[in-house]
């Protein structure tokens, strides 16, 4: 019985949050913020997009035992994924090089195997310079759903990846202008809509919008 309990113990922290319903909409989420900034920033915002009681965000990002974000452990966390997810969100972006390989190896596994990714444009650290989205990781990733965000007079923030590869680039609400928000505002809005449709035909039609629509920059009521 103590063995049993200790490897009950031992596989709490990464799978307790695994047994909610099955017919949830559950989306997986890793960022670059801290636990409390999940909770404070990112959940509330969600929750109150998403018009869907059956609608739930997960935070899925490893910490280190500092409470810090383990950029290194990213890519088992996507190896372990709950079996009910809906689709992941990366509230971020990484310029990939050799210390993101296994990250974007991962996530193009996943995704070749049906999962659904949907991602921030993301911006570079602050010790990096800007670039195309083909260089990041996010921009490697199959059928990768990226959104960026727009700021005053409806231009991308001026620091951010940018590239053909983004679906669109959305405006937030003006008290969250420059605060990163838009591509968390266009999950909640996916998680409410996603039983309508299957990831492959989620994907076509995004697809089918885009190579359609003659706006530089599609706004939600053009996806949902």
């Amino acid at each position: 019985m103590t063995v049993s309990l200790l490897g009950a113990m031992c596989w709490g922290s990464a799978l307790a949050q695994a047994s909610v319903p099955s017919n949830k909409t559950r989306v997986i989420f890793f960022g670059m913020q801290n636990q409390a900034d999940f909770e404070l920033k990112v959940k509330p915002v969600f929750d109150s997009t998403a018009n869907c009681k059956s609608c739930e965000i997960l935070n899925y990002t490893p910490y280190t035992a500092e409470g810090t974000v383990d950029e290194q452990a990213m890519h088992e966390r996507i190896e372990t994924l709950p079996a009910d997810t809906s689709f992941v969100f990366f509230d971020f972006n990484l310029k990939s090089n050799d210390q993101s390989k296994a990250l974007l190896e991962a996530l193009n596994k996943k995704a070749d195997s049906g999962l659904m990714v949907v991602g921030s444009a993301g911006a570079p650290k602050a010790n990096e310079a800007s670039g195309p989205l083909t260089r990041t990781v996010l921009g490697q990733v199959h059928n990768a759903v990226i959104i960026g965000e727009l700021g005053d007079r409806d231009r991308l923030m001026p620091s951010a990846f940018y590239g053909p590869e983004m679906l669109t680039a959305l405006r937030p609400p003006k008290d969250k202008i420059g605060q990163g928000y838009s591509p968390l505002i266009f999950a909640a809005n996916l998680a409410e809509n996603w039983n309508k449709r299957s990831p492959q035909q989620w994907n076509d039609h995004f697809k089918t919008k885009k190579s359609k629509n003659r706006k530089i920059w599609m706004d939600l009521n053009d996806l949902f």
